[in-house]
């Protein structure tokens, strides 16, 4: 019965770091739609807002690069399908690592709640 679940699992993990970068992407920015809404944050005064965004930015970048190492060191498939599959999944985590990265980018340059 475990290997019919297999192909299941190797698919999650395919796609994975980028479930990661949409979970960072909706936090990011509920949590910043929220804030300057409820009037939490102000214009005058961004800096709570800004450092919880950039936290939250930061362990999400973290996560991505420790998924990236974890699909790196998984084990080792000498058959060609498992082959590609691993390098596929390292390659893709690799741009969901690059896209997690860069969605923190708006958090330096852009005025909050503004």
């Amino acid at each position: 019965m475990k290997s019919l679940f297999r192909p299941f699992g190797e698919l999650l993990a395919l796609v994975g770091a980028l479930v990661i970068w949409s979970f960072a992407f909706v936090g990011l920015y509920g949590v910043h739609g929220t804030a300057c809404a409820s009037g939490w944050a102000s214009p005058a005064d961004p800096w709570p807002l800004r450092m919880v965004l950039i936290f939250l930015w930061l362990g999400m970048s973290v996560l991505s690069g420790l998924y990236v190492l974890a699909m790196w060191r998984r084990e080792r498939s000498d058959t060609e399908p498992g082959h590609f599959l691993r390098y596929a999944t390292v390659a893709v985590a690799a741009v969901g690592a690059v896209a997690t990265a860069w969605l923190g980018a708006p958090l330096f340059l852009v005025r909050v709640c503004a």
